[in-house]
């Protein structure tokens, strides 16, 4: 597509995608800057010195791994179901499923509260997966079975007539051919999961079992006079989501893509 542009307007295109990435990279530099003033590298010190921080990365860790992996094995079972599979109102239960694309989270948090509290799962790692994992499925689902309709039913047909069942085609054929948009489902899960703020304000309220989100707002507390020891915590909670970012680039485009052609 790019090939057939003119030169014009590949200079415009290019312009107007180098102009968004400088808005992106302004604030940033803004964050790097202010973490470094006053003490350099003594904010960050601070920061990774401090008791709790390494408890907050623990717990952000335990959380976001435990989200990707429920995530994904909910997500593909269900997306090579509703794909492949073929079972009376399973066009109508896929619609059901993506009614969630429709409410906000907070919209949920009364009724998810009552239920985590019911379950006794207030404080505990429970009332963070459980909840993310429920609320990152219908887009998650969205994304699989889009990507599992461009596998062809021929391969399935020939694992079949080698005497392969549902479940050894689901492994052996369509598992291997979904790895970009399982990576992509994953990766955005991870920062979903890295990201939230409002389920560990909400069903959070020990300090030992805080996440990385929440360590700003403890910081602030902590250092009232000091603020860009706030913003040396935040350029250390970017860190992780960066590097995942940079490693997984390649799968997200490949798995945000699958699907769109046919």
């Amino acid at each position: 597509m790019f090939g057939r542009l003119k030169l014009s307007e590949r200079l415009s295109m290019n312009g107007a995608l180098i102009v968004l990435a400088l808005l992106w990279l302004v604030p940033l530099v803004y964050l790097l800057l202010y973490s470094w003033e006053g003490g350099g590298w003594d904010n960050y010190r601070a920061v990774l010195t401090l008791d709790l921080f390494p408890h907050f990365l623990i717990n952000s860790f335990i959380v976001s791994v435990s989200v990707v992996i429920l995530l994904l094995a909910v997500v593909a079972l269900a997306g090579f179901g509703f794909s492949k599979l073929r079972f009376p109102g399973d066009g109508t239960v896929f619609a059901i499923c993506l009614i969630g694309l429709m409410i906000p989270p907070v919209a949920m948090l009364v009724p998810l509260f009552q239920t985590i509290k019911a379950l006794h799962w207030m404080n505990t790692y429970l009332s963070l997966i459980g909840p993310e994992v429920a609320m990152s499925i219908p887009f998650s689902l969205l994304l699989a079975r889009n990507s599992f309709d461009d596998i062809p039913n021929e391969l399935l047909e020939a694992a079949e007539m080698d005497g392969a069942g549902s479940w050894r085609k689901f492994v052996m054929v369509v598992v291997p051919l979904a790895v970009p948009v399982l990576t992509t489902i994953g990766i955005l899960a991870f920062l979903n999961s890295w990201n939230q703020y409002l389920f560990p304000l909400v069903f959070i309220n020990k300090e030992t079992m805080l996440t990385v989100t929440m360590a700003p707002k403890f910081f602030i507390n902590e250092y009232t006079s000091d603020f860009h020891k706030v913003f040396a915590a935040l350029v250390l909670i970017t860190i992780p989501i960066v590097i995942l970012y940079i490693f997984g680039q390649k799968y997200m485009q490949r798995g945000l893509t699958s699907g769109a052609l046919k």
